[in-house]
């Protein structure tokens, strides 16, 4: 499937900016999975955009600009090509060892509640393999996908409270649960074609991958309830979302900051 994926964010300041760095997460690697056909990013004032890479192994473009100006808009425009390869995730540049995806952040920690919903879906006896599947079908199952977007997201213990969470908070959960099992696993900042409203609209998805011994790395969609597929595009990983968000900025000036973001993911034609 070829996926073309245009992302424009405004951002208007009440006062001048200063000076501004953003680091942007915005840019997929290729793997078996999924090869870069064209992409490109562009600002609409003067700066320094350079690519470097993060611990993760995610593609960072730090774009750097002097002000003064009371707005910047951020436009990204690309072509995917995909391959379904049935959940498993070969080919990607992983700096870390799979190990570290055991531990545990502010975000993911679970609580007894979920604790306890992880160790009964996931039954002992079973493999891992079995018992991952076990919780995407028991999350997909017992939690209420959110399709609106926050500005972040809450803890996954928290949302598994509330038996509900936007695909962010349940790729947490997932993760929360397969590392109380002892499986690595990382969150995955994406795009899904699949989700895509009528006239290209969109929303940014999320999802997990875990690593399983004698497979590597597979990923889990628990929103959607199935292993990702050819829809999806696999952008950024982390321990959780600030990790792998896509956009982290500091600035100098600007006041309070409001902005206003467009974004199409569509399949296009061979």
């Amino acid at each position: 499937m070829r996926i073309r994926i245009s992302h424009e964010t405004t951002y208007s300041y009440e006062q001048p900016v200063r000076s501004l760095m953003q680091a942007l997460r915005v840019m997929p690697r290729d793997h078996e999975g999924q090869v870069v056909v064209s992409w490109r990013i562009e600002a609409s004032i003067d700066g320094r955009l350079r690519s470097t890479e993060d611990t993760h192994g995610n593609l960072v473009h730090m774009f750097q600009a002097e002000g003064p100006f009371d707005s910047i808009t951020m436009k990204v425009d690309g072509i995917v090509e995909t391959h379904d390869t049935t959940g498993f995730v070969r080919g990607t540049k992983d700096r870390l060892p799979p190990q570290v995806y055991l531990r545990q952040t502010q975000i993911t920690q679970p609580d007894e509640g979920l604790i306890l919903y992880a160790r009964k879906t996931a039954r002992a006896g079973q493999t891992h393999l079995e018992q991952l599947h076990a919780l995407l079908d028991g999350l997909h199952g017992d939690m209420a996908f959110m399709t609106d977007v926050r500005d972040s997201p809450v803890r996954a213990a928290e949302a598994f409270a509330l038996r509900k969470g936007t695909a962010t908070d349940l790729a947490h959960i997932f993760c929360a649960s397969a590392r109380e099992l002892g499986v690595p696993s990382r969150l995955v900042e994406g795009f899904d074609a699949s989700r895509t409203r009528q006239g290209g609209m969109a929303a940014r998805h999320a999802w997990a991958e875990a690593h399983v011994e004698g497979y590597g790395w597979i990923g889990f969609d628990p929103a959607l309830g199935r292993c990702p597929a050819d829809s999806h595009v696999r952008i950024s990983v982390g321990l959780d979302h600030s990790d792998a968000a896509p956009v982290r900025l500091s600035r100098v000036g600007g006041g309070q900051e409001k902005a206003h973001v467009a974004l199409a993911v569509m399949a296009v034609d061979q």
